[in-house]
């Protein structure tokens, strides 16, 4: 019996660290590609077929709400496959993330037990012990969290 194929994530991050810490975790079940700024995240973007993006707000050439922009525009279909992976979790930052219709957002740094949670919140869908969900409305990271957008952080 033949194993099916891994799903394809396009991870879009400038920081070296992340890539291979977010690889890591997710390398036995996903094929992740990387894509070292937003300019090359949407050339991936114009040609792949991804089951989920993992999107930086803050890159060189095009920043990530350019890539949102793009996917709203162009592959709008996409949009609840996309994690927002930030430290840039301003009240405006996510209010303005807010606005489009994507999965949620993960806050930064990627710290501790990262591979562990991580690994809880893909299995299980929340977070493992030391991080929590805020559930829509929640207060996050000197703001609230947006009706329509769940956070994953560290407690």
């Amino acid at each position: 019996m033949s194993r099916p194929e891994k799903p394809f994530v396009l991870l879009a991050d400038d920081n070296e660290a992340t890539c291979t810490l977010v690889t890591a975790i997710l390398h036995r079940e996903f094929v992740v590609e990387i894509a070292g700024d937003g300019g090359e995240a949407l050339e991936k973007l114009k040609t792949g077929n991804y089951g989920a993006v993992l999107l930086d707000l803050r890159m060189p050439n095009v920043d990530g709400f350019g890539v949102l922009e793009f996917l709203k525009a162009n592959r709008p279909e996409m949009m609840r496959n996309v994690i927002v992976l930030t430290a840039a979790l301003s009240r405006g930052e996510i209010e303005r993330v807010k606005s489009y219709d994507i999965c949620g957002i993960i806050a930064k740094p990627l710290g501790g037990d990262a591979a562990g949670r991580g690994e809880a919140v893909r299995r299980s869908g929340r977070p493992a012990a030391g991080w929590r969900l805020l559930q829509r409305g929640d207060a996050a990271a000197g703001g609230s969290a947006p009706p329509e957008v769940d956070v994953v952080t560290t407690a």
